[in-house]
């Protein structure tokens, strides 16, 4: 199958599944809970297996979030990690800060590039 062709059929609604963990997660967005705890599964009335596999997905689409307090890993809406990074004091690490920090540096000393202009200087009579 051309891939173009995959794109365009890919279905980009929510299994039922995750859409019920999501409501629920958001609906209870003062509470998180903990990996591989029985507590939601059974609240949500489904497997364990099946939820776990379903966090990491909700998770990785950039739904929920997740945060390591006391050495287990806790999943909850953005608004319940939030409140629990804010109350054990912890800060979300940005990759990209010392990135940002060096870009800065770089343009405070040499300004602002226009880098079109300069691809089009470096090109010359070759095109």
């Amino acid at each position: 199958m051309k891939v173009a062709e995959l794109a365009k059929h890919q279905n980009k609604e929510l299994s039922p599944l995750k859409a019920r963990v999501l409501q629920y997660l958001e609906d209870h967005d003062d509470e998180v809970f903990r990996y591989r705890d029985g507590q939601l599964a059974r609240a949500l009335n489904v497997k364990l297996s099946a939820l776990n596999f379903t966090l990491w997905g909700l998770h990785r689409d950039g739904l929920i979030d997740k945060e390591r307090a006391n050495g287990k890993i806790h999943f909850g809406s953005h608004h319940a990690i939030a409140d629990l990074r804010q109350r054990l004091g912890l800060t979300k690490h940005d990759p990209f800060e010392r990135a940002r920090a060096i870009r800065d540096r770089i343009w405070a000393r040499t300004g602002d590039v226009e880098v079109l202009e300069l691809l089009d200087g470096v090109r010359g009579h070759w095109e």
